[in-house]
């Protein structure tokens, strides 16, 4: 877990607002990077890790089902889900039957030299890659579309349900777990301290540490949703999203963000006291930066 850092020189709408990060790694860095070129303050604290499944046999049989065609597509939800198909051995195809939720995932794929051929717009959710997939291979006339899905353990069956309602037969393993990360003991200090204004909330495996990590936030502390779904996550734990994104990527979130504390004062302390509460969530344009969000 990093320090809290310097304040971007240069002002932005993020001025001086103190935010945890709840990913390390890349995907923190990059947030990190995003939240100082908007002029805010990042605290990198892990909550959650990324780990193999506990029985790895099960992916490594699936990535060979694909290899040999046994598959007509795969569907994947998230940049994890894209390196552990690809680490468990599935290759690029010639058909390119692959969807990926976002641009993100995308492009992860992509560094794996697959190439993507259906992916949502501006939903960056299950619903919205069912959709996406959906608009590319219609509903099943026929013989349906068998569709490999490579999924946290812990991913809801929306994207699953979807396909099978319209007749295909989805397919779902479990690629990767997603696990509490070690205690972060600065963070939880800085949050119990008033220190940190706002916190990212990036999918329902964050907003349910948000909840058993931080069981007394407060008042002023604002909880920033990256969609819908991970909105819903945070009120089955009793704890109401006070911004929540429209598009489901972390740029889209900083930009609810940021749009929601716009009409508070300058002053950074101010702004994030003055945020919107739990009767007024914000929201703000979709933007088309990739990292999209909602992974369990």
């Amino acid at each position: 877990m990093g320090a809290l850092a310097d304040a971007a020189e240069d002002p932005g709408p993020l001025r001086g607002v103190r935010i945890l990060v709840p990913r390390g790694g890349g995907a923190g860095a990059r947030a990190s990077a995003s939240i100082r070129a908007l002029g805010g303050v990042p605290l990198e604290a892990p909550l959650i890790e990324i780990v193999p499944p506990s029985e790895p046999g099960p992916l490594i049989a699936a990535a060979e089902r694909w290899n040999l065609g046994e598959y007509d597509w795969l569907a994947v939800t998230s940049a994890n889900g894209a390196a552990a198909a690809a680490d468990a051995g599935a290759r690029p195809r010639p058909d390119r039957r692959v969807a990926a939720v976002g641009p993100a995932t995308a492009e992860a794929l992509r560094a794996r030299s697959f190439e993507v051929a259906a992916a949502p717009e501006r939903d960056y959710s299950g619903s919205g890659l069912a959709a996406a997939l959906l608009d590319v291979i219609g509903p099943a006339s026929g013989r349906p579309s068998r569709i490999l899905l490579p999924l946290s353990e812990i991913a809801d069956d929306t994207l699953e349900r979807a396909l099978r309602d319209a007749g295909h037969c989805p397919e779902r393993v479990t690629a990767y777990r997603t696990i509490p990360a070690p205690p972060a003991t600065e963070a939880e200090a800085a949050v119990a301290d008033g220190v940190v204004d706002a916190i990212l909330v990036t999918s329902g495996s964050v907003a349910r540490e948000v909840a058993r990590r931080f069981p007394a936030l407060p008042a002023a502390v604002v909880l920033a949703a990256i969609g819908e779904p991970t909105a819903r996550a945070l009120e089955r734990c009793g704890i109401p999203a006070h911004v929540v994104a429209d598009e489901h990527t972390v740029p889209g979130l900083l930009a609810a963000l940021a749009a929601a504390l716009k009409p508070a004062s300058t002053d950074p302390a101010a702004t994030a006291r003055d945020a919107p509460g739990p009767a007024g969530r914000h929201s703000a344009p979709q933007t088309s930066e990739p990292a999209e969000g909602n992974d369990p």
